[in-house]
């Protein structure tokens, strides 16, 4: 669905949570009050959850906290905004991934450069599955940084982020959070956001990652229907609400930081911690891939970002791809 100005307008003027009347919507922008109501209801349609009393009028179940630029700067170092070369909000877009490779094939973008939106029409995930994002309600991150050696390098890139996503929340004060081999982001088990971290080649030789982060912020149930996993949003799992543009700029800081030092240092320094955040460590675990499956205990990840695998025969394989399950003690 691509949002109208109306749409928009009406968005922004009810993001806080308060009650509005047909009638004072509709003198505000200048529509009439049926319009309105054909309004409410496209949107509604479109996975706003609206909640309407008698007497009172009608507000969103749910307030939103819209993406404010200036706001997510001013939460920044001056550290970490000299990493951030350029920062694009943008309402509603495909994917942001798809937004900056777009822009970068125009005009090449310095590294550092963020595309971040409200919404996403065609959110992807890991193995192109889609990623279910609704306005206003997660957040839709995707950075561009260029490196100028080999791609065998970048092997552990997505695992390095997702340690700055974990870093981000626990500065926060979030607890119970960590990571699943390769690139999935949990709390108590569910999921709470993901990792996609895609490499385009360049003509000078070298190679541009775009590095793309999903994390369920606020999450209503109209728009949580299509995912097919147990799922988790921040503000839940945080207890209270926590301000969505301060969580942007710890994860822009956090994961600007690993970026910005992975050239010369990749995934190495971050394998420790990588292993201290795996929520299936010494679990029992299946490794699908394609119509086959191994079995064994996780074992954390080597130093170059395999999953490790101790079999059942005592041996400890290196798994380079696959599904990762919990596996029930039989």
């Amino acid at each position: 669905m691509e949002l109208l100005e109306i749409h928009k307008a009406i968005i922004k003027r009810m993001a806080d949570g308060q009650f509005f009347s047909g009638q004072q919507l509709a003198d505000e922008l200048n529509v009439s009050r049926a319009s309105i109501w054909n309004y409410l209801k496209t949107l509604e349609t479109a996975g706003f959850d609206f909640h309407a009393v008698k007497g009172k009028g009608t507000r969103l179940k749910l307030a939103i906290e819209l993406l404010d630029k200036q706001r997510i700067l001013t939460c920044l170092s001056s550290e970490h905004r000299a990493l951030l070369k350029q920062l694009d909000v943008l309402d509603v877009c495909a994917s942001t991934n798809q937004a900056i490779v777009e822009k970068h094939q125009l005009t090449p973008l310095p590294n550092g450069s963020v595309c971040m939106a409200e919404m996403q029409t065609m959110g992807r995930g890991r193995l192109g599955r889609s990623w279910v994002s609704p306005y206003g309600q997660n957040l839709y991150i995707s950075f561009l940084w260029n490196f100028k050696g080999g791609i065998s390098a970048l092997s552990g890139l997505s695992l390095a982020c997702g340690v700055a996503v974990c870093r981000a929340l626990k500065s926060l004060g979030l607890n119970g959070h960590g990571l699943k081999w390769p690139n999935d982001i949990l709390w108590e088990g569910k999921k709470l956001g993901g990792i996609l971290v895609e490499i385009q080649g360049e003509s000078q030789g070298g190679y541009t990652a775009i590095v793309g982060i999903g994390l369920n912020y606020q999450m209503n149930e109209l728009s949580s229907g299509e995912i097919g996993q147990p799922w988790v949003d921040v503000c839940h799992a945080y207890g209270e609400k926590m301000g969505r543009n301060k969580l942007a700029a710890h994860v822009l800081a956090e994961v600007l930081s690993i970026l910005h030092g992975y050239e010369e240092t990749g995934l190495l320094p971050h394998v420790e911690q990588w292993n201290n955040y795996d929520c299936y460590r010494d679990k029992k675990v299946r490794i699908l891939s394609g119509e086959q499956y191994e079995e064994g205990v996780a074992s954390g990840i080597s130093k170059t970002g395999e999953l490790l695998l101790l079999t059942p025969d005592g041996r400890t394989k290196k798994i380079m791809s696959g599904e990762v399950s919990l596996r029930l003690s039989e």
